[in-house]
């Protein structure tokens, strides 16, 4: 219990919100982690971050809503219990959860990604994941492979996932999504760049950034020898995210990129040094605690 309340506190996100509304009848809403209810707020209302692209969860975690043109993609699901929340914003302007054909995920973790198996079963969309994440997405839990597992909560399986490869392009309609690996946070997260025109604003690029913290549960260590090659693939994936295309950062936790100064010039530039900082002071304080 305390390292999940240190967990919480960690993100450094404390929102107090009414609980939420349940159908106690629906497994797959089935409140996950509801003691962080308060941690991670409610959804908002929706809110249009630029073109066709529109912001749909809460103020410490993000679900992002893009429309093609062809059908409606959403990038993570949020908690279990937002589902139906999401799907009454959607209605709110003007969408239909039928109208969603893809899901894209940035990572496995409950906080993400306990609201697939409800969406996509209400949506018939097509989920998409790298292999790593479908793999704990399909099961409903992780393992020792992930640097926080001794903290997470298991969820609702999602029986159906696609899998991307990392630089695959996802198209809908005229819309154009490419997948990123970025691990790390976990073996399997994603980061999403999609291009977004609006004709009084020109055009920007995207990018839906996937959690980089390189916080960990305690007994996993970046620095064992068995986790030499998912350092330098952390390593690899915050170079070639400072390298991208980026005029915004929509980043899975809006109080990361803000604390990271991501929210001006060269926001992946920042965000990526920010968390390369970070998983440095992480692997000195693993060298400190003398633990093999």
């Amino acid at each position: 219990m305390r390292a999940r309340l240190a967990f919480a506190a960690a993100l450094g996100l404390v929102l107090a919100g009414p609980a939420f509304a349940q159908d106690k009848e629906d497994p797959l809403t089935r409140p996950v982690a509801l003691q962080y209810a308060e941690a991670f707020g409610e959804p908002g209302p929706p809110r249009l971050v630029h073109g066709a692209t529109w912001s749909l969860g809460s103020p410490t975690l993000a679900v992002t809503l893009i429309d093609s043109g062809a059908g409606l993609v959403l990038i993570d699901a949020g908690l279990a219990q937002w589902a139906p929340v999401l799907e009454a914003h959607l209605t709110q302007i003007g969408y239909d959860i039928a109208d969603v054909k893809l899901i894209l995920s940035t990572e496995p973790h409950y906080d993400h990604a306990s609201g697939l198996a409800a969406l996509a079963r209400d949506s018939g969309a097509k989920v998409l994941a790298s292999a790593a994440g479908a793999k704990v997405l399909r099961e409903g839990h992780s393992t020792r492979s992930d640097p926080q597992l001794d903290e997470l909560f298991a969820y609702a399986p999602v029986p159906e996932v696609t899998v991307v490869s990392d630089g695959e392009v996802v198209r809908l309609g005229g819309l154009e999504l490419t997948a990123h690996a970025t691990p790390g946070h976990t073996p399997g997260s994603l980061t999403w760049s999609w291009q977004s025109c609006a004709n009084a604003d020109g055009c920007r690029n995207l990018v839906a950034a996937a959690s980089l913290t390189s916080r960990t549960d305690g007994t996993y260590r970046y620095s064992a020898p068995e986790n030499a090659g998912a350092l330098a693939a952390f390593r690899d994936g915050l170079t070639h995210l400072a390298g991208l295309p980026c005029d915004q950062v929509l980043s899975r936790h809006p109080a990361h990129a803000q604390a990271a100064g991501a929210t001006g010039a060269q926001p992946c530039k920042a965000l990526s040094a920010h968390f390369g900082a970070a998983l440095d002071a992480q692997l000195e304080q693993e060298a400190a605690s003398g633990q093999p």
